[in-house]
């Protein structure tokens, strides 16, 4: 069977399945000295069935709830997540950034907990999955103290950090035909138990960002370790608005792949491009 994957950098990206469209984590809205190669508008984007959120995070987030107004489909997300989003078409986070925003578009952003099952079709369902934002580790953080860049910019992002915080956090199990799409926004290597419950699946989707590339590795690893996928898809790992975030070096984890799992197919998406990915 073949799905079509299209990211739109970050976490972002659009799942087909038999032309029934799943959008996670839509950030199409890039901030000050993004350098992002992705030139879709999110006017551009039609036909998509529902939304889903793995945080509350602005890269994760900021353009859900246009769409929820504009598509007339459900978000689900968080209640924090849900409440920034709504903020956000309001004006209230940023007063020079509003959209228009409906009742029905606010009852169309549905709050979800950790292991709900959402039926999206009779043959497609998406289940929650409990998951934590990964913790920055002391060198990430120290590269970030310590750069004249990263500290220009520091004070234009405040209003994104404080008007969206991170809210509940979701993995999510996509399923449908015998098949298994498991996905997080941000890496969570700390619930194997719970990862373990959806192996074997047939394809991962996973963040690699936010730490050292050593640390990066490992986490992703003990995911993969988990959750035995047949094929790996990484994301986040592109720079979209540096100085705040970095692109990540691909290799140490083609290299762990290649040692440890050298029977995982990995598949690296180009920015906007959609991907056939073929699930045996």
């Amino acid at each position: 069977m073949i799905v079509k994957i299209t990211w739109l950098g970050t976490a972002d990206y659009i799942l087909d399945i038999d032309g029934t469209r799943l959008f996670f984590d839509p950030f199409l809205y890039k901030i000050g000295m993004s350098m992002s190669e992705l030139q879709t508008k999110r006017d551009a984007i039609k036909n998509i069935d529902a939304i889903f959120l793995t945080h509350g995070h602005y890269d994760h987030a900021t353009d859900a709830a246009y769409f929820a107004e504009a598509l007339d489909i459900p978000v689900y997300c968080s209640e924090v997540a849900r409440e920034s989003m709504i903020n956000w078409a309001e004006g209230k986070i940023l007063k020079e950034h509003t959209h228009p925003i409906s009742d029905k578009a606010k009852d169309n952003i549905k709050p979800i907990d950790w292991f709900e099952k959402i039926e999206i079709t009779d043959k497609i369902t998406v289940e929650s999955i409990q998951s934590k934002h990964i913790v920055f580790d002391a060198r990430t953080i120290l590269s970030k103290l310590f750069s004249w860049k990263f500290l220009k910019v520091v004070k234009s992002t405040l209003p994104f950090a404080k008007g969206f915080p991170c809210g509940k956090v979701f993995g999510f199990c996509t399923s449908f035909n015998n098949k298994k799409i498991v996905s997080f926004g941000s890496l969570c290597h700390e619930f194997p138990e719970v990862l373990e419950k959806y192996a074997p699946c047939d394809l991962f989707i996973t963040p690699l960002a936010g730490n050292s590339n050593k640390h990066i590795v490992e986490k992703s690893g003990i995911m993969i370790h988990a959750l035995k996928p047949k094929i790996v898809i990484p994301t986040h790992w592109d720079d979209t608005f540096p100085p705040v975030s970095w692109r990540v070096d691909l290799n140490p984890y083609h290299k762990y792949m290649e040692r440890n799992h050298p029977d995982i197919k990995t598949v690296v998406l180009e920015v906007g491009k959609e991907t056939p990915i073929e699930l045996d």
